[in-house]
This record gives structure tokens, C-alpha cells and sequence, in this order.
């Protein structure tokens, strides 16, 4: 299964979301910048992922920035990952999202793999 979906975050830069299985994994793929007008799309995607396989991985490392809204999406699907008792992998390679995360004091609320290949693996 493979779903993309576009949506304008802003004047600027625009916002993709790729959606695919690999293996026993959804694996969904952001694009660009996660920010109010973005967030509820990637949460639209997240969330329903994570009530219906066990792991879900959102690859990050294409992400240019990553606001507040993003940040609650993440730590909204955390929270619901631990109450399905499922896997959340976030991977990270890029120094913006991982910034955030640490300003934030949330990085180690998170499985965070430096890249897809490793984050498929477990």
C-alpha cells in the first residue's frame, strides 16, 4: 500500500506526506515543514496508523522544520502508541528536528533511529 498526500503549510514551503507498508511496518515519510497548517495532516495519517498495525516508523529526515503543532502531534502519538501498546520509531537525521526535540525536553520520550534502514530493522 502506497498514499501520498500534499498539502500547502504555508506561503512558503509545501508539506508531503508519504504513506507505505514495509514489512509488518507503516512506514510514513514527511516532506518539508510540519507547522500549524500542516500538523493535521500528518496527525490524520499518524494516529489511524497507529490503532491499526504494531509499528509504525515517520521518517523525519526530509523535514525542514518542525514547530509546535508537530511537536504535540508527536508527543499525541506517543502517547497513544503506549496505550495500543504499539512501536513509534521517529528517524531523525536532521539537525532541525532533532533541535526541536531537545529545546523541547522531549527527545527522550522517543525511539529515535538516525535513519530509515536501522529504524526498519528492529
Amino acid at each position: 500500500m502506497t498514499h501520498d498526500v500534499d498539502a500547502v503549510a504555508g506561503e512558503g514551503d509545501a508539506f508531503a506526506l508519504r504513506t507505505s507498508d514495509e514489512g509488518s511496518a507503516r512506514l510514513l515519510r514527511a516532506f518539508g515543514e510540519i507547522d500549524i497548517m500542516s500538523a493535521p495532516t500528518l496527525r490524520s495519517a499518524l494516529l489511524p496508523a497507529l490503532e491499526s498495525v504494531e509499528r509504525v516508523v515517520l521518517d523525519l529526515s526530509q523535514v525542514s522544520f518542525l514547530g509546535s503543532s508537530g511537536l504535540a502531534v508527536l508527543v499525541e502519538g506517543r502517547d497513544q502508541a503506549q496505550q495500543y501498546d504499539r512501536q513509534l520509531r521517529l528517524v531523525c537525521a536532521s539537525r532541525v528536528v532533532i533541535r526541536a526535540l531537545e529545546v523541547t525536553g522531549i527527545r527522550d520520550l522517543f525511539d529515535i533511529s538516525p535513519d530509515l534502514a536501522s529504524a526498519l530493522e528492529h
